[in-house]
């Protein structure tokens, strides 16, 4: 099956590349900027997901059969301060990629959304049947697209896999570059002081709690899910994340301990569109898909970017 990776050198989409050859499918990769290792895709495509005449030139030259969507925002504040550019992006982006999909007989499709659909969750673990009740614009752009997708595996015969995603920390080895974004471990390994928003939380530390998975475990669930668009129903969704509380004050004191450093730690309100608490239940993922975690350790993940970057100089 030839497959299209949109977002593929993003932090995701570099990951799930590096695992894809022993899948049997051919990989093509579109994103914004030219990865430094192309040796996974059979062709790589610089431009936007959004821009109708440039995808029907990629899916009818290269006929492909299935779109594995991960190009998207994952930072939270980034779609609070600045809405209208994500919704642009994100939402319109992928409601012009669909019709450009459906327009070229494309019927299969992984989408990878977020756990941060499900809002804040403060007594359980959310599994596949919570009501979703997000708080902030990723989570609502995320579900749109989610109703979106469904929407079309009714009336256009679309068979779709929806992955929501928790937060994804770690690194494999053999990755050619490390995120550079402003999430939590970065920040911790990057700068010499903290903000923690939110200390008052209704948590057994008073910080927020969130649901981490390595990197490696992620690429792994999409590459499961495949086979599934094949037989299975035309439309499912899986949480895809560890199941474990970590609150932020535990991230913090874990990486100091790795790195061998100390942060100067400020307490800050809690900001608009945080979520206090949210783990996922990933056991449907488990039993329909194959599916499970190889890295479920909160060190391990810390650890393999600590070592990423000391094994290249950064750190």
């Amino acid at each position: 099956m030839n497959v299209l990776l949109t977002g593929a050198t993003g932090y995701i989409g570099s990951h799930c590349a590096l695992k894809f050859a022993p899948s049997g499918h051919t990989l093509f990769g579109l994103d914004f900027f030219k990865p430094e290792n192309t040796a996974p895709f059979q062709q790589f495509y610089v431009g936007d997901h959004g821009n109708m005449t440039f995808i029907h030139s990629i899916l009818q030259g290269e006929r492909i059969e299935c779109i594995i969507h991960a190009s998207g925002s994952s930072h939270v504040m980034d779609t609070v301060e600045d809405p209208i550019k994500y919704y642009g992006n994100d939402l319109m982006g992928t409601i012009f990629l669909l019709r450009a999909a459906l327009e070229n007989n494309v019927k299969k499709i992984i989408f990878l959304s977020s756990a941060q659909v499900y809002g804040n969750v403060k007594q359980y673990a959310a599994n596949e049947n919570t009501v979703p009740n997000p708080i902030n614009p990723i989570g609502k752009i995320k579900l749109a697209i989610e109703q979106l997708i469904e929407s079309l595996t009714f009336s256009q015969d679309l068979h779709a896999i929806i992955l929501r995603i928790a937060n994804v920390m770690g690194m494999d080895p053999n990755a050619a570059t490390f995120p550079q974004n402003s999430d939590l471990l970065s920040l911790i390994l990057f700068e010499d002081f903290i903000d923690i928003f939110g200390d008052n939380c209704t948590t057994a530390d008073h910080t927020p709690e969130r649901d981490f998975i390595h990197i490696s475990d992620v690429a792994s669930a999409i590459i499961s899910a495949l086979p599934k668009l094949n037989y299975g129903p035309k439309y499912s969704i899986y949480n895809i994340g560890s199941g474990r509380p970590h609150s932020v004050k535990n991230i913090i004191e874990t990486a100091e301990n790795i790195a061998h450093k100390k942060l100067d730690i400020k307490p800050k309100q809690r900001r608009t569109g945080e979520i206090e608490r949210l783990v996922i239940n990933p056991s449907l993922a488990r039993r329909e898909l194959g599916w499970h975690l190889q890295y479920p350790q909160l060190e391990y993940m810390i650890e393999s970017s600590v070592n990423w970057l000391r094994n290249h100089g950064e750190l």
